[in-house]
């Protein structure tokens, strides 16, 4: 018999408990993560180096060879390498982030040993032609000469510059007259400077079996061979500052409001966390009702804090009408005077809590998404019992930590205003 008009049962309180990670040993102090389900045809193989950009040695070469690796190898032309992949169904991805660069393979299990070859050409053998270093600076050129119109592009680039400083990779763009430089020579020597002289480890996710391991392990034996790079150093935080960049004939202005914080492992994050959600981190925050369903300043303003390194980026991002742009400040400022001096009411505060739950048990769906969680652990050096206990440290923030935490963390911002 169904009961329609009764809703089920539910509950808010839960603890996650991520299914535990197979480790083995590689050469070079690496290490091989699997996560294994005998029910999926499919797998994820992901390759984690130990450099990133800010080991380049300028942002275009940095942003050019993740691009260029898989478009001309020793043994094969863009197009068969292209071609090699999606005839075993496979996608690769090589991403260069500022300290680590992770190389992504989604493929059918069955054709697990076959990705090997492709893979090895691609990441320790690629020539960067000269044919499609043309081609992808070409594109660079013409998406810059669109974007640069962009209010959003020159508030982004504005804000990089404040909160990292313009003589740090972070803190720049890729510029016309630097992209001209780019060339083969660079590419191929910051290559082996990296790809084929570092360790790497491996994190293994979905179906595979025993002999594909084997044969994973040898691939990591032959190639996997080199030293860590040194740590490079990180840029120190700027004094806050206010820019304002004319965008000629733009109609909207962009606004950014941010600053470097903390990531993840700070005592404070969970408080954090919290404040931000109720201040403009989803859809219901104080700024969305108030700048937008309120006022009507924009369609849409948010609020984040983006763990990025050995800190985080906060900001508040927006797209205004530039006649309305003052009226906008203005009521950011109010709202975030109210969020100090005001204690948030129960109904609200439970709400912003459950919303924060449930994004915390839809990234645990899949074995990839778990996969994620335990790469989190283990390379942002957070504590063991960190997502375990996350509805735990929610949902036991009080009024008076958000209040704490507007009134010493929610000050000292860059302000960016690009249109």
């Amino acid at each position: 018999m169904s009961f329609r008009t009764v809703a089920p049962a539910y509950t808010t309180d839960f603890r996650i408990s991520l299914e535990p990670l197979l480790i083995d040993s590689l050469p070079g102090n690496s290490r091989v993560f699997m996560l294994k389900s005998d029910t999926l045809e499919v797998f994820r193989l992901e390759f984690i180096f130990p450099f990133g950009l800010l080991h380049a040695p300028d942002t275009e070469t940095g942003h050019f060879m993740p691009r260029l690796m898989a478009l001309g190898t020793a043994e094969r032309t863009a197009y068969e390498v292209a071609e090699a992949f999606e005839s075993l169904g496979g996608f690769l991805d090589i991403s260069m982030g500022i300290h680590r660069t992770t190389v992504t393979l989604h493929g059918l299990s069955r054709y697990f040993t076959a990705y090997l070859p492709l893979l090895a050409d691609v990441l320790f053998q690629p020539v960067f032609p000269e044919s499609e270093i043309d081609i992808q600076r070409s594109q660079a050129l013409q998406n810059f000469q669109v974007e640069c119109l962009k209010p959003a592009f020159q508030a982004n680039k504005a804000f990089k510059k404040a909160i990292y400083g313009e003589k740090s990779l972070l803190g720049q763009t890729p510029e016309p007259e630097n992209l001209l430089r780019v060339n083969r020579s660079s590419l191929q020597k910051f290559h082996a400077e990296t790809f084929s002289a570092s360790p790497f480890d491996i994190c293994l996710s979905g179906c595979f079996t025993d002999h594909d391991l084997v044969v994973l392990k040898s691939f990591a034996e032959q190639n996997g061979s080199g030293v860590k790079p040194a740590e490079p150093v990180f840029p120190g935080k700027q004094p806050a500052s206010d820019v304002r960049v004319e965008t000629e004939n733009a109609v909207q202005s962009s606004l950014i409001i941010g600053k470097r914080l903390f990531n993840r492992a700070h005592p404070d994050f969970f408080r954090f966390l919290v404040t931000n959600t109720l201040f403009g981190g989803y859809f219901g925050s104080r700024l969305m009702k108030n700048i937008r369903e309120e006022k009507g300043l924009t369609y849409g303003i948010s609020s984040s804090l983006v763990a990025n390194g050995p800190d985080g980026v906060f900001s508040i991002r927006a797209e205004l009408n530039k006649e309305k742009l003052n009226e906008a400040l203005a009521a950011i400022e109010a709202e975030k005077e109210t969020l100090r001096t005001v204690p948030v009411g129960a109904e609200e505060l439970t709400t912003v809590k459950n919303y924060i739950k449930g994004n915390i048990l839809s990234g645990t769906n899949t074995l990839f998404d778990i996969m994620d969680k335990h790469k989190a652990l283990y390379y942002e050096s957070l504590p063991a019992d960190f997502y375990e206990n996350m509805s735990t440290r929610v949902d036991a923030v009080t009024p008076e930590e958000v209040m704490n935490m507007t009134e010493t963390r929610l000050k000292d911002f860059s302000t960016i205003i690009a249109g």
